[in-house]
């Protein structure tokens, strides 16, 4: 069986690499509106991810409270980081990687929380 974690991550890679544009991920850097869009889209990735592995393994857990409040501390969760590296850590390499580090951190603890 499929662990939730690998759907987190899943949708975690397409909503915050293989679908942010060069445009997007350079206008977050300056744009509150944009960089909401991103974290929307990144949140709603992580949502049919999820949704779809939930579904696999027989669970009714997505249609839950829980999971609709997991995405919303996602959602909020991700803006503030990304706002806070955008204004104060932009840029090198060190801060991409401590931004993902607690991105995937943030997802590991979300999986704990899922039955499984």
């Amino acid at each position: 069986m499929v662990d939730t974690l690998f759907y987190l991550l899943l949708g975690h890679f397409f909503g915050d690499f293989a679908l942010q544009s060069d445009g997007v991920a350079r206008g977050k850097q300056t744009s509150k509106r944009t960089l909401t869009f991103h974290v929307f889209l990144y949140t709603l990735t992580i949502g049919c991810a999820l949704a779809i592995g939930l579904h696999l393994h027989d669970s009714n857990e997505f249609f839950s409270t829980f999971t609709i409040a997991v995405l919303a501390f996602l959602f909020i969760q991700h803006w503030i980081q990304d706002f806070i590296k955008s204004q104060k850590f932009n840029g090198t390499k060190q801060a991409f990687y401590v931004d993902q580090g607690i991105h995937v951190l943030v997802l590991f603890l979300i999986r704990s929380f899922y039955s499984q």
